[in-house]
């Protein structure tokens, strides 16, 4: 018989050794939410958490570029009404200087009330930014309604996910309001009524390009909760099933803790059955 080598007690420090790891993996869940906490937790699904975190990420990126261009485009458009008041306002005075009523010094009041109007349209168009975006470009030519500068807005986590904003020039000059004569009354409110169309397309532009966003944003947001339930099926802990996992460990380790109290008085006692054989 060998006295020297307690292989019971050996044996039952081998389990105690691993229900401890079993404690901490349970407790460390617990503590961080998440069963993925390394690769070798579940070396099959780790990959796909991880793309599915990522998809999280940049879904919530494009969450906040949609929200800050339509933010832009909620600025330019209060400018753009502005401009268009402003418009309503010179074919107000264009139409009351048609009156053969009027001296010369009431038109001469009504003829600097226009130029200050379209000096007002101006500083609405030099002025009129977002994050350093302008709200307005210069043309080459005048009465241009092509965009005179294209900016781009990622709305999405793949290549061609993005919305073109145009940019146009709002200037009192391409609306074609820079020169009103209210000797010319009926030139006055043809240039008027032109640059008020001009405005109009351009606020419709901006409007459908806002609808879009809006249209994107819900899509992103379902697709969102779709990807994240997804990804904490997979990398999330269940509290629950961890704790049951932490208590049943726990009891496991303090009923070796006493197994391997008895066990190791086996020697002792065999010492003392021997002591007493005669």
């Amino acid at each position: 018989m060998r006295l020297s080598h307690n292989m019971f007690s050996l044996s039952i420090y081998k389990t105690y050794k691993n229900r401890i790891e079993d404690n901490a993996k349970a407790l460390n869940n617990v503590s961080t939410g998440s069963r993925l906490n390394s690769a070798k937790d579940n070396p099959g699904k780790v990959g796909k958490n991880e793309t599915l975190k990522i998809q999280v990420l940049t879904n919530d990126a494009a969450s906040k570029n949609i929200q800050d261009t339509n933010s832009m485009l909620q600025t330019f458009d209060g400018s753009l009404q502005e401009i268009n008041d402003n418009l309503c306002r010179l074919k107000e005075l264009a139409v009351s200087a048609g009156s053969d009523t009027l001296t010369d010094s009431d038109k001469k009041i009504i003829q600097n009330e226009i130029n200050s109007i379209k000096a007002d349209i101006n500083d609405l168009t030099n002025n009129t930014e977002f994050n350093g975006i302008k709200l307005s470009e210069p043309s080459a030519s005048s009465l241009n309604l092509n965009p005179t500068k294209i900016i781009k807005s990622a709305i999405g986590n793949m290549d061609d996910e993005n919305v073109d904003i145009p940019i146009f020039d709002v200037s009192a000059s391409n609306l074609g309001v820079s020169d009103l004569d209210i000797n010319n009354i009926d030139e006055s409110l043809r240039s008027i009524d032109k640059a008020t169309q001009m405005v109009a397309k351009i606020r419709s532009k901006y409007g459908s390009i806002q609808n879009r966003l809006e249209g994107t944003s819900d899509y992103l947001s379902n697709k969102d909760i779709n990807v994240q339930t997804a990804q904490s099926r997979i990398g999330d802990a269940d509290i629950a099933e961890e704790m049951m996992k932490y208590s049943k460990s726990q009891l496991l380790v303090n009923s070796s803790i006493g197994l391997m109290a008895q066990s190791n008085n086996f020697p002792k006692d065999c010492l003392n059955i021997l002591a007493n054989v005669k």
